[in-house]
């Protein structure tokens, strides 16, 4: 072949596989900087582009399989064009010179379709994003027989997984959501009130709500059946707002309570005022607990596991778990009782 011909065609398809490499690497850095909370406030406002942008984060498989396949067809490329540069200067170099040629061009690739590119889009991740999403998206068409099967292998693995997808994506949410609101306390956008709850929501939210229940050998409680006066007597001598009731000929069977203020004002029977405690599995989490608490009106849950009764919780005391600034919570519940978060003990105010 011409000797200007093949030179032409090594350099040719060298700078095309750089700029490749360049475009793939860098939207990869891209695409885990942009901020994917932006992308969906911009996309339901119809905004075209950010709703395209917003696809490839709703179905990240697809993207990362693309730029994978996308920079090993442009190392591919780079590799063909230094082996044809080698081949138009030493026609007898063998293996050795290409080799030999490949590390001599190494740095040049690497500042070019590695370094440069990542640290362009690090810093500019959403503007250059956009200004090249329909050029992702014609190599995401272009390169999907081949990237298909990655995205088959990664759902696989993903069934096969301890952790399903939901998670993960809770997660990521919520790193991505730390991040945002780490620089809006920075801007002085959030309070520190208002960062001390979001941390209680992110970190303590999830944790199992037995762990700050009142065990039921702890609850300071009456039997239905018992008279107002003496109800009213009892609640003043432990200082308790609301009085939990359990089943006659039981020791453990907490199913509702009394308020003392209803108590005091109202006129019926005391059994006529019981409240019943919304039932939640020991399992649940501090939030749904208390959304469950929230959805029922009332201020007071009780836990169990299956039949069993293991213990009650209050509305007040999951409230101050969220928003207590230190990892150690100690709340006075309603039933006038200190709940320790971490030893769920309890002991009569005095």
């Amino acid at each position: 072949m011409n000797f200007w011909l093949l030179l032409m065609i090594a350099g040719s398809l060298f700078v095309v596989g750089v700029r490749l490499s360049a475009f793939f690497s860098g939207s990869e850095t891209g695409f885990y900087r942009v901020s994917f909370l932006r992308l969906s406030i911009d996309a339901h406002t119809g905004d075209t582009v950010a709703q395209r942008l917003l696809w490839f984060v709703q179905h990240p498989e697809f993207f990362v399989a693309t730029t994978l396949v996308g920079n090993n067809v442009a190392n591919y490329l780079t590799t063909v064009a230094i082996g044809f540069g080698a081949d138009a200067f030493i026609h007898s170099g063998g293996i050795t010179v290409e080799v030999g040629v490949t590390l001599l061009f190494a740095p040049v690739i690497f500042v070019f379709g590695e370094l440069m590119p990542k640290n362009l889009y690090f810093r500019a991740p959403t503007k250059l994003l956009r200004s090249n999403i329909r050029l992702f998206q014609f190599f995401y068409r272009a390169l999907l027989p081949a990237s298909m099967p990655l995205v088959w292998i990664a759902r696989l693995l993903e069934k096969l997984s301890s952790s399903p997808s939901s998670q993960v994506d809770f997660l990521l949410g919520r790193h991505r959501l730390i991040q945002v609101l780490s620089k809006g306390h920075e801007h002085g956008v959030l309070t520190n009130q208002q960062g001390i709850l979001v941390h209680g929501l992110l970190h303590d939210a999830t944790r199992p709500v037995a762990e700050i229940m009142i065990p039921t050998a702890r609850i300071l409680g009456q039997t239905e059946g018992t008279p107002r006066d003496v109800l009213l007597e009892y609640a003043g001598k432990n200082h308790l707002t609301h009085i939990p009731i359990r089943r006659r000929n039981s020791s453990a069977d907490w199913f509702g309570f009394v308020r003392v203020l209803d108590l005091e004002l109202g006129s019926g029977s005391a059994d006529s005022m019981i409240r019943t405690m919304p039932r939640i599995p020991a399992d649940a989490t501090r939030l749904m607990t208390l959304l469950a608490i929230r959805d029922s009106g009332e201020s007071v849950g009780v836990i169990t596991d299956g039949d069993e009764v293991l213990g009650i919780v209050m509305e007040n005391v999951l409230i101050n778990h969220l928003m207590n600034p230190l990892g150690v919570q100690t709340a006075r519940s309603s039933t006038g009782m200190v709940v320790d978060a971490n030893t769920a003990s309890t002991e009569v105010l005095p």
